[in-house]
């Protein structure tokens, strides 16, 4: 490839790029935000769902950008919650299983009492669909334990809180 040595009367003349380099545009962006704080019960491998954003894209050749930021803490050791993105009723970015752990989409490490964690992540997905789809964040965790959604755990010494968020970016062809 040859170096091009520009001027500075040449940098001011440009005024697109060249033809054939796809640049990519946004569409359209749904968003989704929980900032409420709560607590529930979380069986080992029973998916629950958390959070939705819904998205109807404008061509059948757009892919939607999903983004997800989600919050969680216990009070007790041992609890490792996790997230499994889908596309309406369907997987769509989820690990293989590997001996006796559970596949997902992301996850914490060891939680303790008064941890509060994120499982963030995005997937770029391509629904090839015109009609409206549902991206899904489903939550599970081990040990039956009780998980706290936003915020650190429940009793009198709670640290903090958060909000949760989903975005949905459609980019077009």
């Amino acid at each position: 490839m040859a170096l091009i040595k520009l001027n500075n009367q040449s940098i001011s003349a440009v005024s697109a790029l060249p033809s054939g380099i796809d640049t990519g545009k946004i569409g359209q962006v749904v968003h989704a935000i929980d900032k409420t704080v709560g607590s529930f019960q979380l069986a080992t491998s029973t998916l629950t769902d958390f959070m939705t954003v819904n998205i109807t894209p404008s061509a059948t050749s757009s892919k939607i950008l999903v983004r997800f930021d989600t919050y969680w803490g216990t009070a007790s050791n041992q609890n490792y919650p996790y997230v499994v993105l889908r596309r309406d009723n369907n997987d769509i970015y989820r690990a293989n299983n590997s001996g006796n752990r559970q596949s997902s989409t992301g996850g914490t490490g060891f939680l303790g009492g008064n941890g509060l964690q994120c499982v963030s992540n995005e997937f770029l997905d391509s629904p090839n669909s015109s009609s409206e789809v549902s991206y899904v964040l489903k939550v599970a965790g081990y040990n039956n334990l009780v998980f706290y959604k936003n915020q650190t755990d429940d009793n009198n010494n709670q640290v903090m809180s958060a909000c949760s968020q989903i975005t949905a970016t459609e980019i077009l062809a």
